[in-house]
C-alpha cells in the first residue's frame, strides 16, 4: 500500500487525524456538538504543519475511519489515506509504524500509544487527563475563554475548573461560559517540527525553556490518570503563553 501510494521503502512516514463532524455525527449522535470543545477539529489546520514536515523529508498519511470530506490539493507527500484505501488492518499498520502521530484527543491515540510510537496532541481540552507519563509525548491544550472573566483562564484556573466538574466537564464548561481556542496552524506546525527535531536529535531547549516546563507541570497533581509527569508541553506554545503562567 505504501509503495502505491508513494511512499518509498523505508520513508519516514508520520499518522495525522483530526476528528470532524462526521464521526461523530455517525457513531455518537446523542451527542451535543454545539457544546463539546474537543470533538470537532478542521483537518486543514494541520496541513501546513504536513507541509513544513515534508519539507523535511516526511510523508504524512491523513487518518480517519469516517471524513466529512476530502483534503483539498497537497503536494505528493500528503495522502489522504482515509478516503483512499483505508482498511481497518492499515490502521493498525500504520499507526504502530509511524514516525510520529500527530492529531487530538480521539480514540484512534491508543493505537500509537499501544505501538509506544511518539505522540503530538493538540487541542487538547481536559488537561489533567493528557497522557503524561512518556517522555516521548508532546501535547498543545486548547486555550479556553472565560465569558465572565472576559480573558482566556490561567493554566492553574483550567485545571481546578476540571477538578471541580471532571466526570462532567463539557456540562461544567456550558454552565461557566467557557469556549475553547483551536489551536492555530501556526501552533501545531510548531510543535509537530518540535517533534521531529527532537527524533532527529537536533532540538535544544533553552534554560529558560526548562523553567517554564518546570513551572507548567509543578501545577498538576497526581491522579487515577496520571501519577507521572514525563511528557512536555509544546515549548513554542508556552513561550508565547506564559503569562498563563500565572
Amino acid at each position: 500500500f505504501l509503495r502505491e501510494v508513494g511512499v518509498p521503502d523505508g520513508a519516514p512516514f508520520i499518522c495525522f487525524h483530526a476528528r470532524d463532524p462526521a464521526y461523530v455525527a455517525s457513531v455518537m449522535p446523542e451527542l451535543d456538538q454545539a457544546n463539546s470543545l474537543d470533538h470537532n477539529i478542521n483537518v486543514q489546520d494541520f496541513l501546513p504543519a504536513m507541509e513544513a514536515l515534508a519539507g523535511r523529508g516526511n510523508y504524512g498519511l491523513r487518518m480517519g475511519a469516517i471524513v466529512q470530506r476530502q483534503l483539498p490539493p497537497t503536494g505528493p507527500m500528503i495522502v489522504d489515506y482515509a478516503t483512499r484505501g483505508r482498511s481497518d488492518f492499515l490502521d493498525m499498520y500504520l499507526l504502530a509504524k509511524c514516525r510520529f502521530f500527530l492529531g487530538c484527543a480521539s480514540g484512534i491515540i491508543f493505537v500509537p500509544m499501544t505501538f509506544r510510537r511518539p505522540l503530538v496532541l493538540t487541542n487538547f481540552v481536559v488537561m489533567n487527563r493528557v497522557p503524561a507519563w512518556s517522555p516521548d509525548y508532546l501535547f498543545i491544550p486548547k486555550k479556553l475563554w472565560s465569558a465572565e472573566k472576559q480573558r482566556l483562564l490561567t493554566f492553574r484556573e483550567m485545571l481546578e475548573l476540571l477538578t471541580m466538574g471532571a466526570e462532567h466537564w463539557v456540562m461544567t464548561f456550558k454552565e461557566a461560559g467557557i469556549t475553547g481556542v483551536d489551536n492555530s496552524p501556526e501552533e501545531i506546525t510548531a510543535v509537530a517540527i518540535e517533534m521531529d527535531q527532537r527524533l532527529d536529535g537536533t532540538w535544544e531547549s533553552s534554560a529558560e525553556d526548562e523553567e517554564l516546563q518546570r513551572r507548567f507541570w509543578s501545577l498538576f497533581k497526581p491522579s487515577p490518570w496520571n501519577r507521572f509527569f514525563a511528557c512536555r508541553i509544546g515549548t513554542e506554545f508556552l513561550r508565547q503563553n506564559k503569562d498563563l503562567l500565572q
